[in-house]
């Protein structure tokens, strides 16, 4: 297995997630899914993996992302490109649509999707519809797997009539959902919960539908599977002592953060003369990690904040972390409160905007409770934001 420090993992590189996938393709079986999970966390290469398999589940499969998309024809038009690279249906889904849209001069498959004749495009629900007819239309059971629909809808919001836009069209794929529910199977994702996004603008009925699937790091025994793995990819060697030292360490045994550690181990390893592999590298790794050259690593996840809830919350939520990041095991829910109060006096106003924001925060991997405290629960990013936000 090779070390991947950016982009999705796929094949053999991609590691375990065997229950996960189970459990995912036992409920695909009557129901579409809402994947919760914060960045990095691996949902990307899950849903490729997904795609990958699934034909021993009976299923044609599919993944491509809203991202990149800027207006609800945009994703409508991704459906169709991801469509064209489906060689041994792609002919019969541009029949399919020839029947349904035969005011159209000239359709076929090109580099934005679906192409028409100048003039000739419609309207974007009723091209989405004929795709997602054209697919019901097919042989057998097909899984579509959408990445970053938050993102997308977090942008449309922006543009002029935003929240009209983006309840319309959470609609009009809910709908899609219920009217090909025989035959198409969706996962939705994204790094921002498309939950939180919908339930924020008053919305939440419109993902009602999808069972919410939760992502979670790897648990310590994984995690050490995973780093043998990686060890013995590279022909580097990494003791017990070691291995336990990197997961501690995270506290959160993410694969993004356990590849990157493992990254810089083996550069560190490769100098000359050599570094031994200890426990006191590990820690030098995670410093050197805090340093300004990484902050990329980490700048997101404050970033995101504003992205996701706007304002005030995204300065609520970054107050309410500062003070859970000065201990590492983090702050009561009464030292919380108190700091909230200092923002937001009434107390029943203030109640209801902490039990938001603790919920949003928990669901997007930044804190978790235990023992009655809130503490972060990447260890790294308490002390990225000890170092570089925290006043």
């Amino acid at each position: 297995m090779r070390t991947v420090t950016g982009s999705p993992v796929e094949g053999e590189d991609f590691f375990d997630r065997e229950v996960e996938r189970r459990s995912m393709w036992r409920k695909l079986d009557s129901d579409s899914l809402l994947l919760l999970a914060p960045r990095r966390i691996g949902k990307t290469s899950l849903m490729r993996a997904l795609c990958a398999e699934a034909g021993e589940h009976d299923f044609g499969a599919f993944h491509l992302s809203f991202a990149a998309c800027g207006d609800e024809l945009a994703c409508v038009r991704e459906l169709g490109k991801a469509l064209a690279g489906q060689e041994p249906v792609r002919d019969s889904i541009l029949s399919g649509l020839k029947k349904q849209l035969p005011g159209i001069k000239s359709l076929k498959f090109g580099p934005l999707g679906v192409d028409f004749a100048p003039g000739d495009s419609p309207d974007w629900r009723i091209l989405g519809e004929a795709l997602a007819r054209s697919i019901g239309a097919l042989e057998g059971r097909w899984l579509i797997a959408v990445d970053e629909v938050p993102v997308f809808l977090l942008g449309l919001l922006k543009q002029p009539d935003g929240l009209a836009r983006v309840r319309g069209f959470l609609y009009w794929l809910r709908d899609l959902r219920q009217d090909h529910h025989a035959s198409i199977r969706w996962i939705l994702a994204g790094s921002i919960g498309l939950d939180t996004v919908a339930a924020r603008h008053g919305i939440g009925d419109t993902v009602n539908d999808l069972v919410p699937t939760p992502l979670g790091a790897f648990d310590p025994k994984t995690a050490d599977r995973f780093l043998l793995a990686l060890a013995d990819g590279s022909g580097l060697k990494l003791t017990k002592p070691v291995r336990t030292a990197i997961i501690d360490s995270l506290g959160w045994p993410v694969p993004y953060y356990l590849q990157i550690v493992f990254s810089k181990l083996q550069d560190l390893a490769d100098t000359e003369p050599p570094k031994k592999l200890n426990t006191a590298l590990v820690e030098q790794v995670f410093d050197d990690l805090l340093k300004p050259a990484h902050k990329g690593y980490f700048d997101y996840w404050r970033q995101r904040l504003t992205e996701e809830l706007g304002s005030p919350d995204d300065v609520h939520a970054i107050h309410l972390l500062n003070h859970c990041a000065r201990d590492p095991k983090g702050a009561s829910r009464d030292t919380i409160d108190r700091a909230l109060a200092e923002r937001i006096r009434a107390p029943e106003s203030r109640e209801e905007r902490l039990r938001y924001l603790l919920d949003v925060l928990e669901s997007d991997g930044y804190l978790v409770q235990i023992e009655g405290r809130w503490r972060f629960r990447l260890e790294l990013l308490r002390r990225y934001w000890l170092q570089r936000v925290a006043p």
